[in-house]
């Protein structure tokens, strides 16, 4: 093959364009905190159906933690917030093929779902409970055999407990509502859920209670593999939203009670937060 003008081709110049045009495309390549920026729109991937992390107002607006943390979010870049409807099964494809640039919703970030899009450091710990009858001890050591424990199968609820009492008996069902029925009708001496599923139950079962925290389960907000800068841009504002005492103004807004836990560490903040 020869060039314009009658000078050959070589391979050594081809591979050479080759790795120039990468390059340069490598270069061009926008990150999704770039992109947001550029368009003006945070595309946030929120739950219609988890109150209250997420739910639907009588006009079928997206309220609660997560949205408004999303506004919160899009104010601090000057941009729009655009909620887009996510579920259990279409949160990780829609953050893969940028649907939603985050999901802020209730995602534990196992070591499979890791393996498929990135986290933040926990943004809420949910607090693992027991639901019991009234006048039964609150105290989760009490629970042990031959006294028997509802929850739902699968679930890491059921390891959270074992851990906490290892000679709990686990009755387990297929969902939350199975978990509470069995309760209800004397299957069980508890039944095991995350605190905001069991303040659900007991809101509407006044005969029921709220035992102590036996576990926290981590929460954290997806975003798509190898984005740190937008990664960074989200766990640095929570931080600071931590330090000014905006951030758990939000979480009692919402959750109703204190955050049992602190952002990034137990022990602290992230060093060189707010400097």
């Amino acid at each position: 093959m020869r060039l314009q003008g009658g000078k050959p081709i070589t391979t050594a110049f081809l591979l050479a364009f080759a790795i120039v045009g990468l390059s340069a495309e490598t270069s061009s390549a926008e990150n999704t905190l770039e992109k947001i920026k550029r368009t003006g729109v945070f595309l946030a991937g929120v739950r219609p159906d988890y109150a209250p992390f997420g739910s639907l107002d009588n006009d079928g607006n997206p309220v609660g933690f997560g949205p408004e943390l999303s506004k919160i979010f899009a104010d601090k870049l000057g941009v729009q917030v655009k909620y887009v409807i996510v579920s259990s099964a279409t949160r990780i494809p829609m953050i893969q093929n940028g649907t939603i640039d985050a999901d802020v919703g209730l995602t534990t970030p196992t070591k499979q779902r890791n393996e498929q899009i990135d986290f933040t450091t926990p943004y809420v710990w949910e607090s693992m409970v027991l639901m019991v009858k009234k006048g039964s001890s609150l105290k989760v050591a009490d629970y042990g055999s031959p006294k028997k424990v509802s929850a739902t199968q699968g679930s890491s609820t059921i390891d959270y407990l074992k851990a906490a009492v290892p000679t709990v008996q686990v009755v387990a069902f297929q969902d939350n509502n199975d978990v509470a029925l069995a309760m209800m009708q004397s299957k069980v001496d508890a039944a095991a859920f995350n605190r905001f599923a069991a303040q659900a139950v007991v809101a509407k079962q006044p005969d029921y209670v709220i035992s102590e925290t036996f576990a926290l389960d981590p929460i954290a907000i997806g975003v798509r593999q190898d984005d740190s800068k937008w990664l960074n841009w989200l766990n640095f504002t929570m931080q600071e939203m931590w330090l000014s005492g905006d951030y758990q103004k939000l979480y009692e807004k919402h959750f109703k009670e204190k955050p049992e836990w602190q952002i990034w560490s137990h022990y602290r903040l992230q060093p060189g937060i707010g400097k």
